[in-house]
């Protein structure tokens, strides 16, 4: 269940930016990719940190290797990568039979220029010893009393990663009787778009929402595990600066 809420709470936050420290409340509701297994809304905290050089933003924790610009930054750390696949959330009872996807942890490094982010993570938990690529475009728009960020994100998946989240090894088939076939899942992408916007209720208080699509490869739908190919998710949250 708090892998559930952590991903959704990682495809809806790519360009949280507060500008100072913060905790929160946030609801999300979020589309499976999985088969037989039911959407239902969840509830986690929103935490934020940042110093002159160091940051957290759940769950990802940063080092800014340059001083932080309004027009770039260059910044490494280490980011908790929660499974997307939890066999216990399924109510199909041969999918409950395949083996749990465990957690990861990734080393990350990232460059922002202007309102273009791109960003390299590799696996250095030995969970699944994959990478993947990001190339992310977000610009904040003044609306009255809003701050809108409009987005747009593309990841490359590699073969190592994909594989651990969309495949199905040869003793997970058997341990199904076959009913769910091998599947070794190669690389793939996904792109999403969607936007966050923030609006202030008092100095300490501010409120946000999101809504955005996470299109996948269709390539992934070839997985005897998957569903559907595109995501689509909603997200509300409070938050009291300090």
């Amino acid at each position: 269940m708090l892998k559930k809420i952590i991903l959704i709470y990682l495809l809806l936050t790519p360009f949280f930016a507060f500008s100072e420290s913060s905790i929160g409340v946030i609801g999300t509701y979020s589309q499976s990719l999985y088969k037989d297994t039911n959407n239902k809304p969840k509830l986690l905290p929103g935490l934020s940190y940042k110093s002159e050089r160091l940051y957290l933003n759940f769950p990802e924790i940063g080092y800014h290797l340059i001083p932080k610009s309004r027009f770039q930054s260059l910044s490494a750390g280490l980011r908790y990568t929660p499974s997307m696949f939890d066999p216990d959330d399924s109510d199909n009872s041969n999918i409950q039979l395949l083996n749990d996807r465990d957690d990861s942890a990734m080393a990350f490094a990232s460059y922002r220029f202007g309102p273009i982010t791109a960003k390299l993570a590799q696996d250095i938990s030995g969970v699944h010893n994959g990478y993947l690529g990001q190339l992310s475009l977000g610009f904040p728009i003044p609306i009255a009393t809003w701050r809108v960020i409009p987005s747009i994100r593309y990841q490359y998946i590699s073969g190592q990663m994909s594989n651990y989240m969309f495949g199905v090894s040869q003793s997970e088939s058997t341990k199904t009787g076959g009913t769910i076939s091998s599947y070794d899942a190669p690389a793939t992408s996904r792109t999403s778009y969607g936007f966050v916007a923030f609006h202030s209720i008092s100095k300490n208080i501010s409120t946000m929402v999101s809504i955005r699509q996470t299109q996948y490869d269709s390539s992934i739908k070839q997985s005897p595990i998957v569903d559907n190919d595109t995501v689509n998710s909603a997200l509300i949250g409070i938050f009291y600066k300090f």
